[in-house]
């Protein structure tokens, strides 16, 4: 897989994800995290498994144990993402999940990667776009809606880290199947010691079962099966950039689909102005240049550099 493909997959993602805060808002908030947990999970491992009933055959033990540590991480993940997605709008839930690529390079540095200048310039803008989109004003509480988004955004990065040292270790697919299957039975069992009747509990409606469908298929079975194979061609900081556009995104899809699959949003000026400093800033997260004018500068041949992360 070129570069190229490994961004082209990577925009699909995120367009998954980003329509994923607009169908999430049509669920219930009163719906348990861990039944919204095991419902779309267990729905995307039935879709896997039947797709690669084949595949299964090849599992061997390595492979399902890091299959269990990047369920484990994923739970907790999606668990504040629906805790958070619950109390604040779509597109500001969105927003505050750009986090990740602050919190990737952090992580980073403890094996001692350090991001490039471009990196730095990109976290910034992303971050003062951050600011006019969601809301958070210094001096003011912050929502626990978003303390829990940003929580989600830490626990993403630790996956996205991980995921990208076992994807070189074991085969994309089979980490993404056992994964599915794993936060399947992890969301149940946290479901069930939340409530013992579990799904006698729900409220089934057309509505209800028509989002968690799409939820399972694009923004779980197919999301993070992709994301396993992107992850074995791009580096952590790479997947972060092109996902940090994810909040411009759903802020389109916010003000464009009717009310029947989410709240519609009004687009703010603030919101506007936010939306152009993360694209700008991934912009320059994504690319070296800063680091060539640099070297240019010192009289230093861009023939015999490194490339930037």
């Amino acid at each position: 897989m070129t570069r190229t493909e490994s961004n082209i997959i990577l925009f699909s993602i995120t367009l998954c994800w980003a329509s994923s805060y607009i169908f999430s808002k049509n669920i219930p908030a009163s719906m348990s995290p861990f039944a919204y947990l095991t419902m779309t999970t267990g729905v995307a491992s039935i879709i896997v498994g039947i797709v690669f009933f084949k595949k299964l055959k090849e599992f061997d033990l390595k492979t399902l144990q890091r299959s269990l540590v990047i369920a484990a991480i994923i739970c907790v993940n999606l668990i504040f993402e629906r805790i958070g997605i619950t109390r604040i709008p779509a597109s500001t839930a969105s927003f505050i999940s750009s986090l990740t690529i602050v919190f990737v390079p952090l992580l980073l540095l403890l094996f001692k990667q350090r991001p490039s200048r471009n990196n730095l310039v990109g976290i910034t803008l992303i971050l003062t776009g951050l600011v006019f989109t969601s809301g958070i004003k210094l001096g003011a509480s912050l929502d626990y809606g978003v303390l829990a988004m940003a929580a989600a955004c830490f626990f993403m990065a630790v996956y996205i880290i991980i995921v990208d040292s076992f994807t070189k270790k074991s085969d994309p697919l089979l980490l993404g199947i056992g994964q599915m299957f794993f936060t399947a039975i992890i969301g149940f069992v946290l479901w069930f010691i939340e409530e013992p009747k579990t799904f006698l509990t729900l409220t089934y409606t057309n509505e209800i079962l028509a989002n968690i469908f799409l939820l399972a298929f694009f923004a779980k079975a197919y999301a993070y099966i992709m994301l396993m194979y992107s992850q074995k061609y791009a580096s952590p900081i790479a997947v972060t950039v092109i996902s940090s556009t994810e909040p411009v995104v759903t802020l389109g899809l916010a003000l464009l689909i009717p009310n029947s699959f989410g709240q519609t949003e009004v687009l703010t000026n603030g919101k506007m102005v936010g939306a152009v400093f993360i694209i700008v800033g991934a912009i320059f997260a994504g690319t070296n240049f800063l680091n060539r004018r640099k070297r240019l500068d010192q009289g230093i041949p861009l023939a015999n550099s490194t490339h930037g992360g």
